[in-house]
């Protein structure tokens, strides 16, 4: 079981999020990340990102939740959650972010190897 790290800072133009995971995949919402049954997923602000802090994290009410439980906030500010064992297909996703104090909600997409 591994562990996938996504690094999420602020677009260059717009509040959107830019996001890169360790499988060398980047760009905005549009990016999937491939995750296998068991893996931890967390999320991290890049440093000098632009964006103050991670809010929540959870699945969209249009998908399936392929979390054993939902992502908590960590100590250091970044995100954590595993995935279930039994988990098949992709998740969109919710992740509510504040920059200089606004909330914003952006949607990327997790998909599961089978």
């Amino acid at each position: 079981m591994a562990t996938e790290t996504i690094k999420i800072s602020k677009q260059s133009t717009g509040t959107g999020l830019y996001l890169e995971d360790n499988e060398g995949h980047a760009g905005d919402n549009t990016i999937t990340t491939t995750v296998d049954p068991g893996d931890t997923v967390v999320w991290k602000l890049k440093d000098g990102g632009g964006i103050d802090e991670i809010t929540n994290i959870y699945a969209k009410s249009t998908s399936q939740d392929i979390f054993s439980s939902d992502p908590v906030k960590q100590s250091d500010g970044s995100w954590k959650g595993t995935v279930s064992s039994s988990a098949t297909g992709s998740e969109s996703y919710s992740i509510d972010y504040k920059i200089g104090g606004t909330e914003y909600t952006d949607d990327p997409e997790l998909k599961v190897n089978n």
